[in-house]
């Protein structure tokens, strides 16, 4: 997993550094990782993105003992004085580049993984687990208090209500005779004290839940239990929650011994379908109102007129012409402009995944990237990138 310090150190590199930045999918599992396959893939890969004997010598080093870890894939991070590898619990699109850190491809990374929080509730228990770059991380669990002596069954069975007058009916109390049959009372009040308890617990962690997840910067929610718990716990769940609930499942044992694994291998169906509406969602947004065609997009963004940048998961495969002079920015598309019409400094080619950096912080555009059959679409459908207006 990449830790949150790891994440602010990578991003904090020196802008003119070179290292590999690199994502290699060594799953062992897989039939093109089995054998010299891996190395002779990542060493090819290496040599067409121009990574240094020296450096690429480090990787392949590496993999070996990568090979006997746990992760499905792993982004290396490798320059003159570093070499790291950050294990990742996913199957990730392989992607190589050499040269000034490409930060952006951990956001690349991190959007393919959402963060998502997973609540696991009974009428007893709570388990919340964070599900972090394929791994899920048991983060807390409570247990809803259980009624204390004076609140017991039997003291409050004991104290049924009796018909004056009738047989069985004494009046005196537990075991005591007397004159009339009992009613079901006190076991309607201790019912009635269990479900009172019962949604208390769950409006608490429903409402914890709203305090904590906007922190956290989450916003998604899965939820495991029993259909019914499930619709109890539901119901106490405010109409503008912070979080959106995208799955419901169950798994055998019950809240307080479930395992983890099958929690797991259950809830990630659910992420996948949420990425492919909202993958959908965003290409129907481009249809309606998009601005498509990269000169017309790029104008529109440095007028500060795009407020979302649609592209593909890999923006290296799209080059662009950025000004020289990074105190007067300036971008287009066009091949045959040298020169900067704001300051006449020269044009050098980039890749647009170089400049997202630039079009983020300049401009406050939020870059979405798509994925698989939806990265597809936009590049056959629109051209390859996209842009949302402001208005």
């Amino acid at each position: 997993m990449i830790s949150k310090a790891d994440l602010r150190r990578i991003q904090n590199l020196p802008e003119h550094a070179m290292v590999l930045m690199a994502v290699v999918n060594d799953n062992p599992n897989l039939s093109d990782n089995q054998g010299t396959g891996l190395q002779t893939r990542v060493k090819v890969k290496m040599e067409e993105a121009g990574v240094p004997p020296t450096v690429m010598n480090q990787v392949l080093e590496d993999l070996k003992e990568a090979r006997l870890h746990h992760g499905k894939s792993a982004l290396y991070v490798v320059g003159q004085d570093r070499v790291e590898r950050h294990d990742i619990q996913a199957d990730l699109p392989e992607r190589f580049h050499y040269g000034r850190p490409l930060k952006s491809l951990l956001d690349s990374i991190l959007e393919l993984l959402p963060t998502v929080a997973v609540l696991a509730i009974d009428h007893e228990w709570a388990r919340l687990f964070m599900l972090r770059q394929g791994e899920l991380i048991e983060a807390r669990s409570e247990e809803n208090v259980r009624l204390d002596d004076g609140d017991r069954w039997d003291s409050m069975v004991s104290g049924t209500r009796h018909v004056p007058g009738a047989p069985g009916s004494g009046g005196a109390g537990r075991n005591q005779p007397g004159s009339g049959p009992r009613s079901d009372s006190g076991t309607d009040l201790f019912e009635a004290r269990e479900d009172a308890m019962r949604q208390r617990f769950y409006n608490q962690m429903a409402a914890e839940l709203g305090r904590m997840l906007p922190l956290l910067e989450i916003d998604l929610l899965i939820l495991v239990g029993t259909v019914q718990r499930l619709a109890e716990f539901k119901a106490e769940i405010p109409a503008k929650a912070p979080y959106t609930v995208i799955g419901e499942t169950n798994v055998v044992g019950g809240t307080q011994s479930a395992n983890p694994a099958e929690i797991l291998e259950k809830i990630m169906p659910f992420v996948e379908a949420h990425r492919h509406t909202t993958a959908q969602q965003l290409l129907d947004q481009i249809q309606e109102h998009g601005v498509m065609e990269l000169e017309r997009v790029l104008d529109l963004v440095q007028q500060a007129r795009i407020y979302q940048l649609i592209i593909p998961e890999d923006g290296s495969q799209f080059h662009l012409y950025r000004s020289h002079n990074r105190e007067v920015p300036y971008f287009t598309g066009k091949k045959d402009l040298t020169e900067s019409p704001l300051d006449g400094s020269l044009m050098e080619r980039v890749t647009l995944e170089e400049v997202l950096p630039d079009l983020t912080d300049l401009y406050g555009v939020e870059v979405k990237r798509l994925h698989g059959e939806h990265a597809n679409r936009l590049i056959q459908e629109f051209g390859g990138l996209a842009g949302l207006p402001r208005y």
